[in-house]
């Protein structure tokens, strides 16, 4: 049995392993649910995308920096093992900027993005020297000028373009058509306006452009378009006599969530916009390249062991219940998300039957899968989802007074926990009764 993407999973005498750790001894130990990320995949993934942009570097001797998504999973250590690699930070609030400086990111491989930055995570911005606030709106850009001007600083600014390409992906994830809340129209000119306001500013220092159309992109052709018209975009700019320094493609490249389809790589990915880029070497002088992938990165290290307690069958179905829920992750009930599930003992993988995995919280939506072929489940039996290293613990909640799992790192070093399970205290640490309620 093998899973697309996982190289840390191997199935050795139906005992399911992660990194070499048998799953079901590692959640007897640490307790479920529980978060497992590989070290060794989350390392491969972006050995990929250096070695596949090299060529970039080579033919135009400018930078190309990976800005980590920390949207995706901005726990500590997987920050800092990023950042130790060499990769930057995409961040969009003043706690992910946050983490980043506490994971060592250089300030000049940091870019802050969002639609709605705060007047006090913009004087974070400012205060850490970042590459670059992505400006997603003309009252953004004055309110970075005025706090600049406020600091005696200057703040560097690059643009997010909505450039209206389709990503082809699910319509809650999709970021760069004209009907989304992000970035500034190119087609109607409020994006030259906004620039060339910007131009006449003292306090803010225009350098790059920016664009994101969505994310879990399987496709390569959007990336191919949204490069030209950015591209397009960045000629225009020097026909103004507005030179660009970067350009930020923004993230996307989508995961293979089901094991039978095959998905671009991220050499198919660079192939792709490399070869668009190459295309304006004799109109514009090529700028630095950016790329912030958050799920490509850490979503196929990612496992949650779940333990069955119980299993029910009604009229319909067969339900097996494990601890895990769409409070530890929330995918499958948010985007109708497919992840791929197995039992970490699998006694006979000829002989199937068909089953629902669900949660033991009180919403219908609380299942992570339905109508799945898996080999025999029983009572106390550990099931592992997988691909949950992206959007996973960066979006759980304490829905239901249920704190948030555990999280371990498994690396040739050993197994960490990495993220502590939260208690009961922990769930009211943050609440206060009036004194008349005592």
């Amino acid at each position: 049995m093998k899973f697309l993407g996982n190289e840390m999973i191997t199935v050795e005498d139906g005992i399911l392993k992660i990194d070499g750790y048998n799953a079901t001894e590692l959640a007897k130990e640490y307790g479920t649910p529980l978060y497992v990320m590989s070290e060794s995949q989350i390392v491969k993934n972006f050995t990929r995308y250096v070695e596949a942009f090299k060529e970039y570097t080579e033919k135009t001797g400018k930078e190309f920096i990976v800005g980590y998504a920390y949207k995706a999973n901005s726990n500590l250590a997987i920050t800092r093992l990023l950042s130790k690699l060499g990769c930057g930070a995409d961040v969009v609030s003043g706690g992910e900027l946050y983490t980043a400086k506490l994971s060592n990111v250089p300030s000049e491989k940091i870019v802050f993005n969002g639609n709605c930055k705060t007047k006090d995570e913009i004087i974070m911005g400012i205060e850490a020297n970042i590459r670059s606030f992505n400006v997603d709106s003309i009252s953004e850009l004055i309110l970075i000028n005025e706090t600049a001007k406020e600091m005696g600083k200057v703040a560097n600014v690059a643009f997010r373009i909505n450039p209206n390409v389709n990503p082809k992906t699910h319509p809650k994830i999709s970021t760069g058509l004209k009907k989304n809340k992000f970035g500034l129209d190119v087609e109607s000119g409020i994006a030259m306006k906004a620039i060339k306001m910007a131009k006449d500013m003292e306090n803010v220092n225009i350098v790059g452009v920016h664009c994101h159309i969505g994310s879990q992109l399987t496709d390569i052709t959007p990336f191919i378009e949204e490069t030209r018209k950015v591209m397009d975009f960045v000629v225009e700019l020097k026909k103004e006599g507005i030179k660009i320094k970067d350009v930020n493609l923004g993230g996307g490249l989508g995961i293979p969530y089901d094991k039978n389809t095959e998905i671009p790589t991220q050499k198919d990915l660079a192939n792709a916009i490399i070869n668009t880029m190459m295309e304006y070497k004799d109109k514009i002088e090529l700028p630095n390249l950016i790329l912030e992938p958050g799920r490509s990165l850490v979503a196929t290290a990612g496992v949650l062991l779940g333990k069955v307690h119980h299993i029910k069958e009604t009229p319909v179905a067969k339900w097996i219940m494990v601890d895990a829920g769409m409070n530890d992750m929330m995918r499958p009930a948010m985007y109708d998300a497919y992840h791929e599930i197995t039992p970490c003992i699998i006694r006979n993988e000829n002989k199937k039957e068909v089953v629902n995995i669900a949660g033991g919280l009180c919403e219908s939506s609380d299942v992570f899968g339905k109508d799945r072929e898996l080999p025999k489940i029983e009572v106390n039996d550990i099931v592992a989802i997988l691909d949950v290293g992206a959007y996973g613990i960066s979006m759980a909640n304490n829905y239901n007074a249920r704190g948030r799992p555990r999280m371990i790192l498994t690396s040739e070093k050993g197994v960490y926990i990495i993220r502590e399970r939260e208690t009961y205290a922990d769930l009211l640490s943050k609440d206060i009764v009036p004194n008349y309620l005592l």
